[in-house]
């Protein structure tokens, strides 16, 4: 894939990615990688002055929320059912920048990304090369949070895992009555496009999951599909639709 590539501080560890990954320098395209000494990060070039996106597991933000939070008041604890004797193999069909897997890999479970789009894939790539080697999240990190760079359709037709939970977040639609997404999100939404094949994700999913297949929606969305809903979980801005296998 063609993107504009900024490799002025790149190290040996971020040629591999690029190599990896097969991108390829555009220099006519307007969104951008800068290899940022240890990182890579994606920017908007039509506006440098635009938050650039990287995948970061020790965040400052996931770092609080791993040291101060009560695991059993975070609400992906209850909504992928977690309890003292299960702590479910999670399926992340749309892994995006990996945060809720993060969260559930810190709460205990086994969980693999699923994405297909080779640049967001990078920089998921990126950020748990990272995380691996952190000292503090290192250890348990490499035996939770796994990624696979490949269609979640051709994934689910394998057969090749079974899951106790699928967990679908795919990307919100934009409601007129809502300001718009924050503006490095926006950069996202433009790579990615819309998730059309997401209710067949659905569909296949409750088919191959073992307990639970979960849907994060934002509050204003309507559900995915026409299919019941057996319950959701709501939060302020959240709903998560959940449905149980056939």
């Amino acid at each position: 894939m063609k993107i504009y590539l900024n490799l002025k501080f790149c190290n040996q560890r971020i040629l591999n990615l690029i190599d990896l990954f097969k991108l390829e320098h555009d220099p006519c395209s307007s969104i951008g990688l800068l290899a940022n000494y240890n990182s890579l990060e994606l920017y908007n070039r039509n506006n440098t002055k635009q938050k650039s996106i990287k995948v970061d597991f020790f965040s400052k933000k996931n770092n609080y929320r791993c040291l101060h939070y009560n695991k059993k008041n975070e609400i992906l604890h209850k909504v992928a059912g977690i309890k003292k004797s299960y702590t479910p193999f999670i399926l992340d069909l749309t892994a995006g920048l990996g945060n809720d897997a993060f969260i559930f890999s810190f709460l205990g479970c086994q969980v693999v990304m699923i994405e297909r789009h080779p640049i967001v894939a990078v920089l998921l790539q990126d950020g748990l090369q990272r995380g691996y080697n952190n000292e503090k999240i290192g250890y348990w990190l490499k035996k939770r949070l796994h990624l696979i760079v490949n269609d979640s359709c051709k994934i689910l037709e394998s057969s090749l895992f079974k899951p106790d939970v699928i967990y679908l977040d795919p990307m919100y639609p934009i409601c007129k009555k809502k300001c718009l997404p924050k503006k490095n999100m926006q950069i996202l939404r433009y790579l990615i496009r819309h998730n059309d094949d997401c209710e067949k994700l659905l569909y296949m999913s409750r088919k191959i999951a073992k307990n639970r297949i979960i849907v994060k929606r934002p509050i204003y969305a309507e559900p995915l599909s026409k299919e019941k809903i057996n319950f959701f979980i709501k939060t302020k801005n959240h709903r998560f639709d959940i449905y149980i296998p056939y």
